[in-house]
């Protein structure tokens, strides 16, 4: 459902302003994205997931596609392979510390995943400019190593995020993006345990448009 109304919303936007040529210097209308980018977590809410204080980190590998381009704005569709992402969850163990006394122990458990996320609605401000606002919205899924975030979940897990930042575009088409997204993930209710994750992450990446 979120991933509809972005994306009809970024379209929207984008047909508010007139069609324009191509110009040198940022980006143009039906350029390929080449890139690599890594994200980190600094804050786990649980407005959706469950799962209080969890730890997320990932590598990804982006393909882009500029679909549209005018005067100021550029809508691109991105397509991210994730060949490593770890995620890091409290375990409490119950040890026995002597033959009438017991201790709640915890522990920091990761958890390693691959994925794709091929559903990706991206829309660039000012895209004919060295520095270019944008919103972005992305969705696909995730497999870890184990249940998570607890056991009896699901290894296999779906993922949507959303966010923005600024992608700084030289002359030459290279470009570094930097970045903040709220991300979700969750198992869909394919398991009868379903806590989820909610994770704040900030991002950086660099990138090709060629």
């Amino acid at each position: 459902m979120f991933l509809r109304v972005s994306t009809l919303l970024l379209l929207s936007l984008f047909f508010l302003v007139p069609e324009a040529p191509a110009q040198n210097g940022g980006i143009e209308k039906r350029q390929n994205e080449w890139g690599v980018w890594g994200s980190i977590s600094f804050d786990a809410p649980t407005l959706i997931g469950k799962t209080p204080d969890a730890r997320f980190g990932e590598i990804g590998l982006r393909y882009g596609r500029v679909l549209l381009a005018n005067d100021d704005l550029a809508f691109i569709w991105t397509i991210d392979a994730i060949p490593v992402a770890v995620l890091s969850t409290n375990r409490f163990t119950i040890v026995q510390t002597s033959p009438t006394t017991f201790t709640l122990q915890r522990d920091r458990e990761r958890t390693y995943a691959a994925g794709l996320s091929p559903i990706g609605p991206k829309l660039n401000f000012r895209r004919q400019k060295m520095v270019q606002p944008f919103a972005a919205g992305s969705a696909g899924f995730r497999f870890f190593t184990r249940d998570i975030p607890v056991q009896g979940a699901a290894r296999f897990n779906f993922t949507y995020e959303f966010g923005g930042g600024v992608q700084i575009v030289n002359d030459n088409h290279r470009a570094i993006t930097i970045g903040y997204k709220y991300q979700h993930i969750s198992n869909g209710y394919h398991s009868d345990i379903n806590p989820g994750v909610d994770v704040q992450m900030i991002y950086g990446g660099f990138s090709i448009f060629k």
